[in-house]
Parts: structure tokens; C-alpha cells; sequence
């Protein structure tokens, strides 16, 4: 007797590696991306000198939505084991309640990849830019005839007394000294890393600072950059400079002024 050929895969035995696959993947890059920000916040909160008691997972608002989040799961896993009572007898054992979950979040990721809810979505009409000129109309103006007009002589000027003001006060003199305004910046530097090296540029008649850092910049965390740079911009409007800017070694702006309240905002916090 010949032996018979080997059947084909079905559609499915060669789709459903692939759904576990993805699964798989995703499931992996969301755990890594909860495991990055769990760290951060720690380091932040490490930072700020928050008391272990504040976070502890007992006074967590979310901590205590662990026992429904449970439930949820319990009944996720009834309802994936009536969705296997209810296959045909051949295929229960091959779809069991966790091939079933794979299925379930390979078909949420199809759905998420192709995003359904656009195909109803009307296009966008084409915006009308405003600075495009639109044809202007043309007015003929006929001219007047000229009628010859005596003009009377001008009285003579009254002279006017202008009260005396008193000079308003110039502002408070402010140190043109680098050495002076570099060696105050550089004690700030030095509590958050000795790789700064800040490099100034002074311009006294206009009340500007220019402050350049080094790379060490961009070593320091989220939260040492933001304590930085409110110190920096804090002790150079102390001195007197309105205008103070601070940027890397490119040239790059780093922190700029604050648009409403006191705090300094950082622009630049990693090299591109």
C-alpha cells in the first residue's frame, strides 16, 4: 500500500500561531512599558521625599478595586469556558479557554490595526487658506475741479509751560562681572553634577543673561533638570537679569520663561 500525502493545514492551524504570537508580543510590551513607568514614578517620588506610608499600596484608591478586578478576571474565564461548552464536540479540546483569550486579543489587535470606526467618518473638506488675495475691484474716482482757496495767515504759537516732573529713578545697578555671576551659578551647578560647566555671556545694559550648560545636562533626571533649572533662573533674576537664557553646546534652548506663574519650563530634557 502507498502511504496517503500528508493533509494541508486548515486556515486555522496556520492562523493561530500567529494570533499567540501577537498576543504574546503585546502582552510583553505592555508589562515593559508598566515596568519603565513604575520605576520612574519611584525615582520621582524618591526625589520629592514622599513618605513610603503615602504610597504604600493599602492607601491606594486602586489598590482597593483589586478584589473586583478579580472577579472581573473569574468571570472572564466562566465565560471563556461556556464559549468552549458551547463548540462542537470535535473542537472543544483544540480550543480550550486560553486559546479562546488569544483569539480574543489577536482579533482586538486586528481591529485596533485596521480602525473600523474610520471607514464611517466623513472626509475632511478642504480648508480655504486666508492669505490667498481675492481679486480686488477697481473704483474710478473722477477729480474734483480745483477751486482756488485764500487761506488765511496763521495766528502765531502760544507758547505752552510744560510742568517740571522729577527724573524717574534708574534702575538698580546689577554685576557686570562674569567671574562674579559665573562663580554663583556654578555653586548651583555642582549640587546636581560637576559635568555641567556653565559657560555665560553678559549683557548688562539690556538685563540679558545668556547661560550655556555642557552634556552633563542631559545625564540628570526628569526631576534634578526641573530643580536646576528653576535654581538657575531663580538666582540670575535675583541678580538683576530680566532675560535670562539657557541652552546646550549646540545652541539648543533648554529652558525658556514661564508664561504664568514662577516656575521656569524645560523645553530640551534628552538629545534627539
Amino acid at each position: 500500500m502507498t502511504p496517503s500525502p500528508p493533509s494541508k493545514p486548515t486556515v486555522w492551524q496556520t492562523v493561530q500561531p500567529i494570533l499567540l504570537r501577537e498576543a504574546i508580543v503585546f502582552l510583553e510590551g505592555i508589562t515593559h512599558l508598566l515596568d519603565q513607568a513604575t520605576a520612574q514614578l519611584k525615582i520621582t517620588a524618591s526625589n520629592q521625599h514622599i513618605p513610603s506610608a503615602q504610597l504604600a499600596a493599602e492607601a491606594s484608591w486602586l489598590g482597593k478595586l483589586t478584589p473586583w478586578l478579580q472577579r472581573l478576571g473569574t468571570l472572564w474565564w466562566q465565560a471563556m469556558g461556556w464559549l468552549q461548552q458551547r463548540l462542537p464536540s470535535g473542537l472543544r479540546e483544540r480550543y480550550n479557554r486560553t486559546t479562546l483569550t488569544a483569539i480574543a486579543l489577536g482579533t482586538l489587535l486586528l481591529l485596533l490595526w485596521l480602525n473600523p470606526l474610520s471607514w464611517f467618518q466623513t472626509p475632511q473638506r478642504p480648508k480655504i487658506n486666508p492669505s490667498t488675495p481675492r481679486p480686488s475691484s477697481t473704483i474710478l474716482v473722477q477729480p474734483r475741479p480745483s477751486t482756488s482757496v485764500e487761506l488765511s495767515p496763521a495766528p502765531p504759537p502760544v507758547p505752552t509751560v510744560t510742568p517740571s516732573t522729577p527724573p524717574s529713578p534708574s534702575p538698580a545697578p546689577i554685576p557686570s562681572d562674569t567671574a562674579t555671576v559665573r562663580q554663583q551659578l556654578l555653586a548651583i551647578c555642582d549640587r546636581y553634577s560637576n559635568a555641567l560647566d556653565p559657560t555665560l555671556t553678559l549683557n548688562p545694559s539690556d538685563h540679558r543673561l545668556d547661560l550655556m550648560l555642557a552634556a552633563g545636562w542631559y545625564d540628570l533626571s526628569a526631576a534634578k533638570q526641573d530643580q536646576l533649572a528653576q535654581a538657575l533662573w531663580q538666582q540670575a533674576h535675583d541678580l538683576g537679569y530680566t532675560t535670562v537664557v539657557i541652552t546646550d553646546t549646540q545652541g539648543q534652548p533648554l529652558v525658556r520663561e514661564p508664561v504664568v506663574g514662577n516656575n521656569a519650563i524645560v523645553v530640551r530634557r534628552k538629545l534627539p
